[in-house]
């Protein structure tokens, strides 16, 4: 849940109407820009200031067909971008050191995936729970009218409509348990770690470096 005053990125994608993932896409890539904040599950939160940007960067793709990289730039020309400052030379890395540092960045971006997948995995049980509220409604629907009627006045095809009612949820449910079970044995082996911010994380890992 965002904090108070605060837009998930869920909520996000629903009033722009692209995908959540899209959303994350835009934050990650203009992050200076739009200025995320975290909630403590680590998911990117917005303030009505941050959505406005973002807002901003949809209609700057969508009335110039601009790339998200021409964007960037475009942004940084307007001053609302800062370049980074160039450091100072520094000696040249040695092997040992650029192996270190690939296999951080590799790291981070399994990091990445997986934080991608938990989320993914909390919308799959969603739909899962709802496709059981719908099943056990249809259920108690069939049982009603089954108690209402006498064996005599209901016809076998309104029999056969119920029954076929009650195998499609079910279908529709052993859809969702079959794709919810990869990604929930995938994620059990990090829930004891808990996710940090995706941010936070890179901080955390090049602050090591």
């Amino acid at each position: 849940m965002a904090q108070a005053g605060c837009i998930s990125t869920k909520e996000a994608a629903e009033r722009l109407q692209i995908h959540a993932r899209t959303v994350r896409n835009w934050i990650d890539t203009f992050q200076e820009y739009i200025g995320p904040n975290w909630n403590e599950r680590g998911h990117y939160v917005l303030s009505e200031e941050s959505f406005a940007r973002l807002l901003d960067i949809k209609q700057r793709l969508n009335d110039s067909n601009k790339t998200l990289k021409q964007v960037r730039e475009e942004l940084i020309l307007e001053g609302k971008i800062s370049l980074p400052q160039p450091a100072a030379p520094a000696a040249s890395p040695s092997p040992n050191s650029e192996t270190t540092e690939k296999m951080f960045q590799h790291l981070l971006e399994t990091i990445d995936n997986v934080g991608g997948l938990v989320e993914e995995l909390y919308e799959r049980m969603e739909r899962m729970e709802n496709h059981m509220t719908d099943l056990f409604e249809s259920l108690e629907g069939m049982e009603q009218k089954v108690l209402t009627v006498s064996y005599d006045s209901i016809s076998a095809n309104e029999v056969q409509q119920m029954f076929d009612e009650v195998r499609k949820k079910q279908d529709q449910l052993r859809i969702e348990l079959r794709n919810v079970s990869f990604t929930q044995r995938l994620t059990a082996a990090t829930s004891e770690y808990g996710l940090l911010p995706r941010r936070q994380k890179k901080s955390r890992f090049f602050g090591l470096l």
